[in-house]
C-alpha cells in the first residue's frame, strides 16, 4: 500500500514538473530535439509488461534475487514517461510557431487541442475496453484451471456460486453482476496459481506504444 501511494503521488509530481521542465529543457536542446527525447516514452510503455512479469515472478518463485530492481525500473519509467505527457503540452505552442511561424500558430494550436479533446474520450474508452477483454480472458483461465485441477475443486466451485462450472450463460451472468470475479476464484483455485491482476494491462500497454509509435 506504501508503494503504491507513493507511486500515485509521484505520478502527480511528475506531470506538474514536466510542464515546467520541459519547456526550459527545450530552450536549451531545442523543440525538435526535446520532442524526440519524448519518444523515449515508446519503450517505456511497451516494457512495463516485461518489468511486471519479471517482478511477480520473482516474488512468486524467490531465489533471493530482489525485484526492487525491477519495481524502481517501473516506477522510474513510469514518472518520467508521465513528465513526457506534461511537456508536450507546455512544448508544443512553441514548436508549432517554430515550424508555422505565429501568424498561424494560434489556428494550429487550436486544431490539435480539439484533437487532444477528442482523443482524450476516445482513448480511454478503447484502453477501457482492452483492459476487460484481458480480464474476461483471465477470469476464464482462472475457470479452466480450477475445472481441470479436479472434482474437488469443481464441488467447491459449484458449492460457493450455486452453479455448474460448465454453465456458460450463468457464468456470464455472474461476471456481469461483478458475483463472479478473479478473486473469488483465486480462493478456489490450486495452491501456487498465479494472480493474473497485474497482467490485465499487458494488452493495453502494447497498444498504447504501438499507437505512439504511429504518431511519432
Amino acid at each position: 500500500p506504501a508503494f503504491a501511494t507513493g507511486y500515485v503521488s509521484a505520478l502527480g509530481v511528475g506531470m506538474a514538473l514536466g510542464r515546467f521542465g520541459w519547456s526550459a529543457v527545450s530552450d536549451v536542446l531545442g523543440r525538435r530535439n526535446t520532442y524526440a527525447v519524448f519518444g523515449l516514452g515508446i519503450p517505456i510503455v511497451g516494457m512495463a509488461p516485461y518489468l511486471c512479469h519479471t517482478a511477480v515472478d520473482l516474488t512468486s518463485g524467490g531465489g533471493g534475487v530482489s525485484v526492487w530492481p525491477y519495481l524502481m525500473t517501473f516506477y522510474g519509467g513510469s514518472v518520467l514517461a508521465i513528465t513526457f505527457y506534461g511537456g508536450i503540452f507546455s512544448v508544443l505552442p512553441a514548436y508549432i510557431a517554430d515550424l508555422f511561424g505565429q501568424k498561424h500558430a494560434g489556428a494550429i494550436h487550436g486544431k490539435a487541442l480539439t484533437a487532444w479533446a477528442s482523443s482524450a474520450v476516445a482513448g480511454p474508452m478503447g484502453l477501457a475496453y482492452l483492459r476487460s477483454r484481458s480480464y474476461d480472458n483471465a477470469l476464464h483461465d482462472l475457470l479452466r484451471t480450477i475445472e481441470s485441477h479436479g472434482d474437488a475443486s469443481i464441488d467447491a466451485f459449484e458449492g460457493s456460486f450455486g452453479i455448474s462450472i460448465s454453465d456458460g450463460d450463468s457464468i456470464e451472468r455472474l461476471v456481469e453482476a461483478k458475483t463472479l470475479t478473479i478473486e473469488k476464484l483465486l480462493e478456489l483455485a490450486p495452491a501456487g496459481t498465479v494472480d493474473p491482476t497485474p497482467f490485465l494491462y499487458d494488452t493495453t500497454c502494447y497498444v498504447a506504444a504501438g499507437l505512439m509509435s504511429v504518431a511519432a
